[in-house]
């Protein structure tokens, strides 16, 4: 009884020991699962649906030299952190929704972006990973990205626009 007693007025003490824990291995995973801006391809999907890990996968089998990963996230994966996304390398975007970010968007076609869903004829690019909304989506490439100069960006933005 009083081993189970020290145990209990203690617990405090194992608890944040275990939180810190917590914290220290994320820390370490994120390191490790990880790179540099410089070493990446960052795409965001502000879409109702992404498959981000089986996207990834398929745009690193056409990875560009040089990169280390290939990254797709939603916008809710970055909610809070809205620095990392305003040095996104390419963006899917809703057409309502190209004002609101419209100094992170580099254009990459004539008019505005590059249309990837068609919400007339529900046609668009990786629909097999990306569940769009029912309007037009436009792809662009990020005005902060360091991928601009050496055309990375634009290299896995051309593999994207080919899946099917």
């Amino acid at each position: 009884m009083k081993i189970l007693k020290n145990i209990t007025s203690q617990l405090h003490t194992f608890v944040l020991w275990l939180l810190i824990s917590a914290f220290f291995w994320g820390w370490i995973f994120t390191f490790v699962t990880d790179t540099s801006h410089e070493r990446k391809v960052t795409v965001y999907c502000h879409v109702p649906e992404v498959q981000d890990v089986t996207l990834a996968v398929e745009l690193e089998r056409q990875m560009p030299e040089g990169l280390r990963m290939i990254k797709v996230h939603s916008f809710d994966y970055v909610m809070f952190d809205m620095e990392s996304m305003e040095l996104g390398d390419i963006f899917i975007i809703p057409a309502s929704e190209i004002e609101t970010y419209a100094e992170w968007l580099f254009p990459v076609g004539e008019e505005q972006g590059v249309k990837v869903y068609d919400a007339a004829t529900g046609e668009g690019i990786a629909t097999s990973y990306i569940r769009y909304a029912e309007e037009d989506f436009y792809l662009f490439l990020g005005t902060g990205s360091v991928h601009l100069e050496d055309g990375k960006a634009l290299e896995v933005a051309m593999a994207l626009l080919n899946l099917q």
